[in-house]
């Protein structure tokens, strides 16, 4: 049993398809390496979260557990966000 064929059993025992069984695995994983995170920086390091999720993300695509495009869409959603950051911060909007 290899790391990569985790997904393919929980498919097979829950009779669920693979992408399913992927993102659920997926979730777990992200979900558990945050949870610690949150409470040892008691809910105060957007940054540390963000470096996390980005972490784990790379981690899960590696291993195959995750579709490529969901990390790809994860760095857009944070760049929009950094870019809706900037342009309050010029034209002054709080």
């Amino acid at each position: 049993m290899s790391l990569e064929s985790i997904p393919t059993y929980l498919s097979d025992a829950l009779d669920i398809s693979l992408e399913a069984a992927q993102v659920i695995l997926s979730i777990v994983v992200i979900f558990s390496l945050l949870l610690p995170v949150v409470i040892v920086t008691r809910g105060k390091s957007t940054m540390v979260y963000t470096i996390t999720i980005f972490l784990a993300e790379a981690f899960l695509v590696g291993v195959g557990w995750l579709p490529f495009w969901i990390l790809i869409a994860t760095v857009a959603m944070m760049a929009l966000a950094v870019a809706t950051l900037g342009v309050d911060a010029v034209v002054g909007r709080s």
